[in-house]
């Protein structure tokens, strides 16, 4: 996800997410996304940012003192991480921190690869290819999380007869309403012991789910690495818009 860092200007030091897809308006308009009325050399709509992936575009919209990249007046322009965007008074720094969805890691740590929009794999050749799934849900939560986090096991369950899963310990995780961990363990096909490790968290009634599956005799190495992953990982949907109200 790329991330501008406003560096200069009355807004100096706050941080704009650029969700997959999503365009950012950036003006003096208070309905703009990212509104800066008081920056008088900025226009009302001044320029539109929007991320996709490993690529990040700015576009002018048309502003009277234009938008500048590096000090070069732009009308569109791919930007990359550690170049500066500068419209009126107002100056960001672009940066970009590996995303899966709406949760967000720092980098991608050493020896391991990324699984592209759905997590890490051990990158270990002659080893068990160990994943670290990033998934959640779409639509708020309507019951407790405990209810959730049965639920999945009953699902689980259905496709492998044999899941065994340790009792759920409530975990803290920063920045988040509610936080679960989990423990199972299965039996393959080919009779081989796999295990696995789950972090179920709910933020903005939204949950999310941290995932590593694993065989038995690689867990003592993987671990660590996941409770890293659990430490540095940031789950940051978006807050779900208010309910209309029901007409009478």
């Amino acid at each position: 996800m790329y991330i501008l860092e406003v560096t200069d200007g009355p807004r100096k030091g706050e941080r704009i997410k650029l969700r997959e897809g999503k365009p950012v308006l950036f003006g003096r308009l208070q309905t703009s996304a990212f509104a800066v009325p008081s920056d008088s050399a900025m226009s009302s709509k001044h320029f539109t940012a929007v991320g996709n992936g490993d690529i990040c575009m700015v576009t002018d919209e048309g502003s009277s003192n234009g938008t500048y990249v590096n000090g070069m007046r732009v009308q569109a322009q791919q930007v990359t991480p550690g170049q500066r965007i500068r419209a009126g008074k107002s100056e960001f720094l672009v940066t970009y921190t590996p995303s899966f969805g709406n949760w967000l890691i720092p980098a991608i740590p050493q020896g391991w690869a990324e699984i592209p929009g759905r997590g890490l794999q051990a990158n270990q050749p002659g080893r068990f290819p160990t994943n670290i799934l990033f998934v959640e849900e779409e639509e708020p939560l309507e019951f407790p999380l405990t209810e959730y986090v049965s639920r999945q096991q009953i699902i689980a369950r259905e496709a492998l007869p044999l899941a065994q899963f340790a009792p759920m310990q409530p975990v803290k995780i920063p920045d988040t309403d509610e936080a679960i961990a989990l423990r199972g363990q299965f039996t393959g096909a080919n009779g081989t012991i796999a295990q696995q490790r789950q972090v179920y968290v709910v933020k903005q009634g939204i949950v999310g789910v941290i995932s590593m599956t694993t065989i038995e005799q690689e867990m003592p190495a993987v671990e660590p690495m996941f409770n890293a992953v659990i430490t540095k990982a940031v789950f940051d949907p978006e807050a779900p818009p208010p309910a209309t109200p029901e007409a009478a």
